[in-house]
């Protein structure tokens, strides 16, 4: 009996009319997923039968186009119905499919005893660990916020979220906030991560979501078990007042079994809790007051405050982070008449201030000004704007569009800088912000006996504008409570004031000294709606009176 002997010749391709021809790529799947290789040929090669070799030590024939209808479960599936390329897709990827793969075409020779194998495309593939699935806890009546990070090589593509076994719903903006019902989508490009919101809870949201980035031919994603829970010891919706400049506490409940980072959020316009602060920053102050009860404390209150916070617990995985929210406040602000201003910012020259403006989120993307004096008025000194960079090396500007928060910085102060600040946006102000300035190394001290008098000579810094004198720990406390004299009101009781203008001095006289007068006083004088200040100690004993 003859047997027949089939010799097989491998060549690669050699014509040059294909662009694709001898093309070696690499391509990148993840554990799991599903990915489709694209073999271009030439025309040619349209009525020859299409093969994929896998290379390991020699080559193994893997399939060919000639095979028989292919079921959709099959690891590998075949087509070449497309024009003048074929295509092949390996399901379920597993670390022992990486390796090379070669694309080729087989012609028989004229006994068919020889068949020639032309490969025209070579594919390094490489496989990475799996994105996982990630089990998510969240509570009926409350919302759930779900970080999911991408690969950074796909933090710009296009990103979905597949709600239970429904179809992929496309996040269709980047950077801006798209919904579909209460299911909320943000695809920030700049982190490579896609946001998800979910609100108002119920038990038909349990079940299997995922947050997935499209890539070449296929799509990868994190797969989310949510579980709702059904809790009734969390604080029911509550309401706070606060007054700027003060401090104020709320109270978070968290599950007793969570022992995680803890977070309290701030709603949006959309009613999305977007803007995360945690344990971690500095924002807020955490403090475990009781087992599952957490006390926040918000110090120095100002008008950006005022809104609906929720209290939250998170969780981290490798590609995930979510945040459970549990409880909410409302933080309304006081609108006691005597408050007109921000408490005032008291520096010494040569000092550094932080000036913050908080706007609303509907300015993010407006230009922010700050100004001495009220803006868009005559006599307003226009300081600096939120587009301006390196203009003035003393000055620099930061706009947190998250946080809503435009920070001018003001460094190496000078008596001058003293005055009333303003910021604003468009036709929107906020309250304006006054910036006292305490003159540097510049001290006058004084000492006297109990029953003599005290004569303290106060220079002006600027141009004689209004002068006064008073008593108090701080310059700030002193203009508010501090019993005083002034170019205005000239004599109180033991004080008395004389301005002498053409010695660029005014001078403050007290008599009948006791003493409880010993202490720290503070020569003032008004500049730009604010004060500048020369620090000022008198001590009253037995002594003679000294000046230094």
């Amino acid at each position: 009996m003859r047997v027949a002997i089939i010799t097989i010749i491998i060549t690669i391709c050699l014509i040059s009319a294909s662009s694709s021809c001898g093309t070696s790529v690499i391509r990148t799947a993840y554990k799991g997923q599903t990915i489709t290789f694209h073999c271009e040929y030439d025309h040619t090669f349209q009525t020859q039968t299409k093969v994929l070799y896998r290379v390991n030590g020699n080559p193994v024939h893997v399939l060919n186009s000639s095979q028989s209808s292919q079921s959709s479960e099959e690891k590998f599936i075949q087509s070449d119905s497309q024009k003048y390329h074929f295509t092949v897709t390996i399901r379920n990827i597993s670390a022992a499919d990486a390796g090379v793969y070669l694309c080729g075409v087989e012609r028989y020779g004229p006994s068919h005893t020889i068949t020639h194998i032309t490969f025209i495309k070579e594919i390094h593939l490489n496989v990475s660990g799996q994105i996982t699935s990630v089990q998510v806890q969240a509570y009926i009546s409350k919302s759930v916020f779900i970080t999911c990070k991408f690969p950074q090589e796909f933090k710009g593509n296009k990103k979905f979220i597949q709600i239970h076994s429904s179809q992929k719903i496309p996040v269709d903006g980047q950077n801006q906030w798209v919904h579909h019902d209460k299911v909320h989508m943000y695809d920030d490009t700049r982190e490579g991560v896609l946001k998800v919101f979910i609100s108002d809870l119920t038990a038909a949201d349990e079940g299997t979501y995922r947050c997935g980035v499209n890539i070449a031919d296929d799509h990868l994603f994190t797969e989310v078990t949510l579980t709702v829970n059904q809790v009734d010891h969390f604080n029911a919706s509550s309401k706070s007042a606060a007054i700027i400049g003060e401090s104020m506490n709320l109270t978070c409940n968290y599950p007793e079994k969570h022992e995680t980072i803890k977070h309290i959020c701030k709603e949006n316009n959309e009613k999305i809790c977007q803007n995360i602060s945690s344990s971690e920053k500095n924002r807020f102050e955490f403090s475990d007051s009781a087992a599952g009860v957490v006390r926040v404390s918000i110090s120095n209150v100002s008008l950006r405050d005022a809104g609906v916070y929720w209290c939250g617990a998170e969780t981290r995985h490798t590609h995930l982070t979510s945040v459970s929210l549990t409880n909410n406040h409302e933080l309304i602000l006081s609108n006691k008449p005597q408050l007109t201003s921000m408490p005032p910012l008291v520096r010494r020259e040569g000092d550094s201030a932080e000036i913050k403006c908080p706007y609303n989120a509907n300015y993010s993307k407006e230009v922010k000004h700050l100004c001495k004096g009220k803006c868009f008025t005559q006599d307003a000194l226009k300081i600096i704007q939120s587009e301006d960079h390196d203009k003035n090396p003393k000055i620099s500007v930061k706009d947190d569009t998250e946080l809503n928060l435009f920070t001018v910085t003001m460094t190496e102060l000078r008596a001058e800088d003293a005055g009333k600040y303003w910021c604003a946006v468009k036709d929107a102000f906020d309250l304006p912000i006054e910036l006292m300035i305490i003159m540097k190394d510049v001290l006058v001290t004084r000492k006297a006996s109990v029953g003599g008098s005290a004569s303290i000579s106060c220079k002006y810094i600027k141009n004689q504008n209004q002068c006064f004198f008073c008593r108090g720990d701080q310059p700030n406390i002193c203009v508010k409570d501090g019993v005083r004299v002034s170019s205005k009101n000239r004599i109180n009781g033991r004080f008395s004031l004389t301005d002498e203008t053409s010695a660029g001095v005014f001078t403050v006289n007290i008599s009948n000294l006791r003493a409880e007068d010993s202490g720290k006083y503070w020569c003032a004088e008004e500049h730009s709606g604010s004060f500048i200040f020369t620090e000022v100690y008198l001590h009253v004993n037995g002594g003679k009176i000294l000046f230094h």
